[in-house]
């Protein structure tokens, strides 16, 4: 079997893995650097909008099954209100 994969090997040119080496230099590890620097950039801290109570927003037909029914599963109490109001107010 190995000398299969040797025989098919004189087909190719001799620069190949020269040339994917440049590429992994010169772009993709310049590409994983500039994608870490911005994920571990903090995002700037926005002010939250007053709450207005609508009647067609945060609607509760159902009690959610944990906790008190009345926040979701992933809810944060500094982002999501509950249909009365942020919690911290």
């Amino acid at each position: 079997m190995p000398n299969f994969f040797i025989r098919h090997m004189g087909n190719m040119p001799a620069n190949t893995a020269g040339l994917w080496k440049r590429v992994t230099f010169l772009l993709a590890l310049p590409a994983i650097v500039l994608c870490a620097a911005n994920a571990f950039s903090g995002h700037k801290h926005v002010e939250r909008e007053p709450f207005a109570k609508y009647e067609y927003l945060r609607r509760r037909t159902k009690r959610f099954p944990w906790g008190d029914g009345n926040r979701s599963l992933f809810h944060n109490a500094e982002v999501n209100a509950l249909p009365d109001g942020y919690e911290d107010e």
